[in-house]
């Protein structure tokens, strides 16, 4: 290769050196070529160029690498094309929702390897964050899931409605009350819905006027041709805290046939209280009605001179009039009127009652009842009623003590604090321990059907609970059965 750079020298025989320097530069440019292909490095290219003798060696290197560096720039430029285009396919499948890492090949991954790097760094964080929000998806789903079961597993109807009483939510529970399905209730106004009586929708305009809570308001509603009671349960709640106007949750629980039931249930009580009251008339008068018996019975027998007659006329008449007394006092107790204002002397009143039980029951059953009281003590409570419950425990007392061999019944009273305290003790088996807590319940007894109703001790009881009292058996008593009946003293 032969380059003439000035016609003047080209007048000098210099042929040998021209041809040395061009194969030395044919060498240079050869390695120069090898380099630039190997590296692409300027500074291999300048070391390469170093020595060149003439200006025309460097300008035919300088052309050689330029075509050189240019067809290294080519393949460099195509390298990156690859990498970009790699990339850009990465970031259209990301933009589907696939995050596969990269890898790029070539001459330019030395240049793109951060891109590489940062890109994948990316989209690992991008697939992190995207199974996290899907978990948060699921989760929100499972969540809604579970309200709605709760929402639609609730035994009332439910309606939410907003700040212009329109239906914004409801549940199968109301469509079924209102017979209308979701769709119609949604929007619906609330007061259209509610078709209640005058006083059930003044509740309703204060409860939203106040934004006021409302519970187990009772209303009455007109559903297409029937007349439903329901219990109303309002709420107020803010979707937005910011928000002006409060939304409210209403569950309407429909009570028509539980009130219907009430009323049969109220009814059958009254039934069962007439029953009681009538098998307590019958109780009660059984003991007065038994020496009315006995005593008309000496009369007629007719072998009493008129003195003795004179004596059991008495006692019929007394036990007639005690006869009297007891119904009055059982139709009060039955009317619940309150007793509290009457006293009497209990004293008197054991004596008089200890005589009735000894007159009747003490000689059936051979039974000593005696008595020991001393002074007079006023106590609270009208003497009908506390008649009727010394009579009962006595009178339980002597049929216990009939399986004595000498049957006894001792009463007494005393004043501790501020009670009276009146305790029947008899000498029989005494009462079993697994019947103590069941002796005040209605209709229990231990005795025979004919002997007994299992009335006597409940009515006690009752009678002198209202008086603020108490009658007990005391459990510690050995030798038969002891009933204490505390009774507060008189003001």
């Amino acid at each position: 290769m032969e380059i003439t750079a000035n016609p003047a020298e080209s007048e000098h025989d210099d042929g040998p050196r021209v041809r040395a320097h061009a194969g030395a530069g044919s060498r240079v440019f050869a390695g120069v070529a090898l380099g630039a292909v190997a590296s692409l490095s300027i500074a291999a290219l300048l070391a390469a160029f170093h020595g060149l003798g003439t200006p025309h060696d460097a300008l035919l290197a300088a052309l050689v690498v330029a075509g050189i560096v240019l067809a290294g720039a080519a393949v460099v430029l195509r390298g990156y094309a690859r990498g970009f285009a790699a990339l850009h396919e990465a970031v259209h499948h990301a933009n589907e929702g696939s995050l596969e890492p990269i890898r790029l090949q070539g001459v330019a991954r030395p240049l793109l390897a951060p891109l590489e790097t940062e890109y994948n760094t990316l989209a690992g964080n991008l697939g992190s964050l995207f199974g996290e929000m899907e978990q948060a998806q699921l989760s929100i789903i499972a969540e809604r899931n579970r309200h709605e079961a709760i929402l639609q597993g609730l035994p009332g109807a439910l309606l939410a409605v907003d700040g212009d009483f329109r239906v914004t939510l409801s549940n199968r529970q109301a469509e079924a009350l209102f017979e209308v399905s979701g769709e119609a209730l949604a929007g619906a106004n609330l007061f259209d819905l509610l078709e209640s009586d005058e006083p059930g929708r003044e509740v309703l305009r204060e409860a939203f006027l106040y934004e006021q809570q409302v519970s187990n308001q009772v209303l009455a509603l007109n559903i297409g041709a029937r007349v439903r009671q329901v219990s109303l349960n309002l709420t107020f709640f803010r979707q937005n805290p910011r928000s002006a106007q409060a939304s409210a949750a209403i569950i309407l629980q429909d009570i028509t046939d539980w009130r219907r039931l009430e009323e049969i249930s109220q009814q059958a009580e009254k039934l069962v209280a007439m029953g009681q009251l009538a098998a307590g008339v019958a109780h009660e008068l059984n003991t007065p009605l038994g020496t009315i018996l006995g005593y008309a019975k000496l009369l007629n027998e007719g072998n009493a001179d008129a003195a003795k007659r004179a004596e059991y006329a008495s006692v019929i008449h007394g036990e007639t009039r005690r006869c009297a007394r007891i119904v009055d006092d059982l139709l009060a107790y039955a009317r619940r009127d309150v007793c509290h204002a009457e006293t009497c002397e209990i004293n008197a009143l054991i004596r008089e009652s200890v005589e009735a039980v000894a007159n009747c029951q003490g000689r059936r059953y051979s039974a000593a009842v005696e008595t020991d009281v001393q002074g007079e003590l006023l106590v609270r409570g009208g003497p009908g009623q506390l008649d009727i419950v010394l009579v009962n425990v006595m009178v339980n007392a002597v049929q216990a003590a009939a399986a004595a061999s000498s049957p006894r019944v001792d009463v007494s009273s005393a004043v501790e604090g501020g009670f009276a305290v009146v305790s029947v003790t008899d000498n029989g088996p005494g009462v079993a321990p697994e019947n103590r807590g069941k002796l005040f319940d209605p209709f229990f007894t231990t005795k025979t059907e004919s002997a007994g109703t299992g009335l006597g001790l409940a009515i006690s009881h009752s009678i002198v609970s209202r008086i603020g009292g108490s009658i007990h058996c005391d459990a510690a008593y050995q030798g038969g059965a002891r009933f204490v009946i505390t009774l507060p003293l008189a003001a």
